[in-house]
């Protein structure tokens, strides 16, 4: 739907109003009537009656009856634009009523159905077919096909290139669509429309008529906007253009981008527009009222086309287009690659497993190209993601660097010095570092590197990762702390708190890291600003949400902190419930998408990969990384609530060489208490860690597995002991005094 023009006056709604009452119906029982006999203007015409009489509760019985009714959309925005000074005045009157009580939501869904109707009828070719011919009739009929047309923005674009481009069109016709051409998708669309309508005629520059590709140029011009700058610079760079032409693109180019673009070359334009694309950037953005936006197309012998997409990677494929762009013009133009892989990655975690209406179905995924790039791109990419905080992007690439590429290659720097996969050991997101401490460890490094001695703590802590969020919470007043505490608990999370910030900070610090830090306003040594300040400089809280609690009083202050802190988000006091509590979080994860906690599958999962990769590590005697630190942690995995945890620890300790795994291994092994299935894979683990290391057990131990062997338990139990006992190297007093009592 159009939206209302602020410069119309308020005389339109006086005139309206001083009228209402001769020419709207008055009766508060009229909807339902209205609805059964399928009367649509005059459910319209008394919505908006009563919103102007400021009757929001009859107001809302007539909208809902519009809603109820589930009109064709088509007939509803054609209501809404019977003529000019109605389109004004109907969407001045319902802007005004989103003011009324609990109208908002009533006009919110109508206005809806307007918006949808405005789409159909833009969109419908034989409409846009029937103004374009309209343009050609008298004055008023001019006037109304040009309000339309300018409505329709990139859609009419298609017929009005092939009318100017058919030789039988009337002059006088030909002469106001190229007054037109300029005035689509105009203001009541905002920016949005009108870059739709720069991109379909970039692409229309392809036209082989010179007439049509001067005008285009010309229209470009006038539009002024640099989107369309790469397009005419890649036009004046072709030999064979007129030179007529030529000039109306040097002009053009001119008009959108400045006279320095005539100097720059086309692959640079394509980035900078491309780069623009890929940050989304409001000035590229598709039009946040609509899931979908088009994808423009020239194709010889069929002219303008255009294909649907998802708004959620249309950025994304007009990211890649333009780097192609780039590249098509300049090859060693290095950071188009960058863009265009990062910009893959991108779409397709957005698509979710869906389709791609711009590629067809032998088109391989992104996963192909990223595996094909190497490293030197891959760690470029991960440097994008990892400053943009696109956690999607980060991971593909690191799990592409991961299956594709040695430890020297990992570790490599780009440009700047940058180890971006060595960085990642330390960012917020959990998912980034336990993605990059696997990529690191399985390519089993032989030589030191800077942040080696990180990959085993992120291991360490992925092993210990429980699904539950964990949150910090700082907060002198013990009775205060203990509120916000309960809360936090009863929105799921584990909490670690302490009166002094330095303190919690230092506790979360050893537990690897939080999900969400809690402070109150009143904190001091350091004071809040400063303690957040504290959280920034360091890589693992540097994106981590912070909700401050504040009082009434200290509101205005913390507010004023929060401007200069993307991921702080304020709490007073007196909304200090499990509603305010939950709403806060709520608020906060939003604002830092990437760094939500993990669930106890995806924390489960990662528990058993580090698991997988200290085994690795260990077997193989790597010189790198150091495991000293990990014999506890997995020794302490074994009490783990989760049996598949516990086995992958236990396999991961049959390769530690001390004589306390082989010991922690055989305590899990006699524990009645386990699972058969964690008790047959501790003797297994068992029997390999004695096989490679010797007999280190205790010989109260000892007796457990003998025990066991010569106990009346499940058979299965028992073969693993009799294996593992066998590979203990008994003495042979013990192993007869099984075969006397075996039969």
């Amino acid at each position: 739907m159009r939206k209302f023009n602020a410069t119309v006056g308020i005389a339109i709604v006086l005139v309206l109003a001083l009228t209402a009452g001769s020419v709207y119906a008055q009766r508060a029982d009229a909807p339902a009537a209205d609805a059964s006999k399928g009367k649509l203007p005059a459910l319209w015409d008394n919505f908006l009656h009563y919103i102007l009489m400021a009757r929001p509760e009859i107001a809302k019985s007539y909208g809902q009856a519009i809603i109820d009714a589930k009109p064709n959309p088509r007939d509803l925005y054609n209501l809404s634009v019977k003529d000019e000074k109605g389109r004004d005045a109907s969407s001045l009157i319902l802007a005004r009523g989103q003011s009324l009580k609990d109208l908002k939501p009533v006009i919110s869904k109508v206005m809806a159905i307007i918006d949808a109707g405005a789409l159909a009828v833009r969109t419908d070719p034989s409409e846009i077919a029937r103004w374009i011919k309209m343009l050609g009739g008298n004055p008023r009929q001019f006037l109304e096909a040009t309000s339309r047309l300018v409505d329709a923005g990139e859609y009419a674009i298609p017929q009005m290139i092939e009318k100017l481009s058919n030789v039988k069109t009337p002059a006088l016709l030909r002469e106001r669509i190229v007054a037109v051409l300029p005035r689509l998708g105009g203001s009541k669309q905002g920016v949005a429309g009108r870059v739709s309508v720069v991109r379909a005629l970039s692409e229309a520059l392809m036209i082989e008529n010179a007439f049509v590709k001067e005008t285009i140029c010309r229209t470009l011009g006038r539009i002024g906007y640099p989107q369309a700058a790469p397009y005419l610079k890649e036009l004046i760079e072709q030999k064979s253009l007129m030179d007529r032409t030529r000039n109306a693109a040097r002009g053009a180019l001119s008009s959108c981008a400045g006279k320095v673009a005539l100097n720059k070359p086309s692959a640079e334009l394509f980035y900078d527009l491309s780069s623009k694309y890929y940050n989304r950037d409001e000035s590229c953005n598709p039009d946040s009222r609509y899931d979908t936006a088009n994808v423009w197309y020239w194709r010889k012998g069929f002219g303008l086309t255009y294909k649907v997409v998802p708004v959620s990677i249309f950025n994304e494929v007009y990211a890649m287009r333009t780097a192609r762009k780039a590249l098509e013009h300049d090859a060693d133009f290095d950071p188009a690659v960058v863009i265009w892989i990062a910009a893959n990655l991108r779409k397709e975690a957005n698509l979710k497993g869906a389709k791609d209406p711009t590629h067809s179905a032998d088109q391989p995924g992104a996963d192909f190209t990223a595996l094909a790039a190497g490293a030197g791109y891959l760690q470029r990419v991960l440097a994008v993601a990892m400053k943009d905080g696109d956690i999607a992007v980060a991971l593909a690439a690191i799990k592409a660097l991961g299956r594709t590429t040695g430890a020297k290659n990992l570790v490599a720097t780009v440009a700047g010095g940058a180890q971006p996969l060595v960085s990642a050991l330390t960012y917020p997101s959990r998912r980034v570092r336990y993605h990059a401490a696997e990529a690191l460890a399985m390519s089993r490094p032989q030589k030191r590197f800077p942040g080696w001695h990180l990959v085993v703590p992120v291991l360490t802590e992925a092993l210990r990762a429980t699904g539950t969020p964990t949150a910090v919470l700082a907060h002198p007043d013990l009775a205060e702390r203990n509120k916000v505490k309960d809360l936090l608990r009863g929105s799921g999370c584990k909490v670690i708190d302490d009166a002094v910030f330095g303190k919690a900070l230092y506790a979360a610090r050893e537990a690897g890291g939080a999900d969400l830090v809690v402070l109150a306003a009143k904190i001091t040594a350091p004071d809040v600003a400063k303690a957040i300040a504290a959280l920034r400089a360091e890589a693992i809280f540097g994106r981590t949400p912070v909700i401050v609690v504040a009082s009434r009083g200290e509101i205005a202050a913390m507010k004023k902190l929060a401007g200069s802190d993307p991921l702080v988000v304020i709490l007073c006091d007196d909304s200090l419930d499990e509603a305010g509590m939950a709403g806060a979080m709520k608020t906060a994860s939003a604002k830092a998408s990437g760094v939500a906690a993990m669930n106890e599958d995806e924390a489960a999962e990662w528990s058993i990969r580090a698991a997988k990769c200290m085994r690795l590590l260990a077997t193989t005697n790597n010189p790198v990384c150091d495991l000293t630190g990990a014999t506890k942690s997995l020794i302490a995995s074994l009490s783990d609530k989760r049996d598949p945890v516990r086995i992958a620890s236990a396999q991961a300790l049959a390769q530690f060489r001390g004589a306390e795994a082989q010991r922690a291994i055989a305590s899990l092994a006699v524990d009645v208490e386990a699972s058969e299935q964690v008790r047959v894979a501790a003797y297994e683990a068992l029997s390999e860690s004695v096989r490679q290391f010797g007999n280190q057990l205790t010989e109260k131990r000892v007796q457990s597995v003998i025990a066991d062997v010569m106990g009346k338990g499940s058979l299965t139990i028992r073969n693993a002991a009799a294996q593992a006992m066998g590979t203990l190297a008994l003495p042979s007093d013990k192993v007869k005094k099984i075969i006397r009592t075996a039969g």
